[in-house]
């Protein structure tokens, strides 16, 4: 995530969300070697397509000694049908069943679907031990966006105190990709009711 503002979202009209790098140079400075992944162009093509990915990673360091690359992570991911691409190209994903059956089986962690349940509700299942991969729109990086859109994003709500949401953001910029504190009501206006519900391995 140190690199994270190398990457732009942008909102265009009709074309919905748009990825550029802020600066075209074709030799990007990530070290996508470390990250797992064949070669640079493999990196900024899966770059803004594994926010759900990038929730696991910090829960399996959180939880667990598993320490797996992102790039390991996808491979494991789209073996498993979390992530499928069509011959154009075009890759739908992250596929939350898949992604379900996968995290169950291979890290024992809990997981429960959460579909039209406004974050008021969903967030009272939030707690130590249990967190929610919430599905919330890019713009969230800009809480005072002027009529954001909802999901197409994911990021790792791990507790509400206070009506105070905190969550980590794969895709926020570097100074607030962490940890981030919004008040439910302006978390809310991201929020596309729905998730999933991730529970520690008894």
């Amino acid at each position: 995530m140190e690199n994270n503002d190398e990457v732009v979202i942008r909102r265009t009209g009709q074309s919905g969300l748009e990825a550029f790098l802020r600066n075209a140079d074709p030799d990007p400075p990530h070290d996508w070697a470390c990250d797992g992944y064949r070669s640079s162009e493999e990196y900024l093509f899966w770059s803004r397509k594994v926010c759900g990915l990038a929730c696991l990673q910090s829960l399996l360091h959180g939880w667990t000694d598993v320490r797996l690359s992102m790039g390991e992570l996808l491979a494991l991911a789209i073996e498993w049908g979390c992530y499928v691409m069509e011959p154009s190209g075009k890759v739908h994903g992250l596929l939350y069943r898949p992604f379900m059956a996968w995290v169950s089986s291979q890290f024992g962690f809990t997981c429960q679907l959460v579909e039209r349940t406004p974050i008021q509700i969903s967030a009272r299942d939030v707690r130590p031990g249990q967190v929610m991969i919430a599905s919330v729109s890019p713009e969230i990086r800009d809480p005072n966006t002027i009529e954001p859109l909802q999901g197409g994003h994911l990021v790792l709500m791990y507790a509400v105190d206070d009506g105070e949401v905190r969550f980590h953001n794969p895709s926020g910029y570097s100074h607030n990709s962490d940890s981030v504190s919004l008040p439910m009501h302006m978390f809310e206006r991201f929020h596309a009711n729905r998730g999933i519900l991730v529970g520690r391995a008894s």
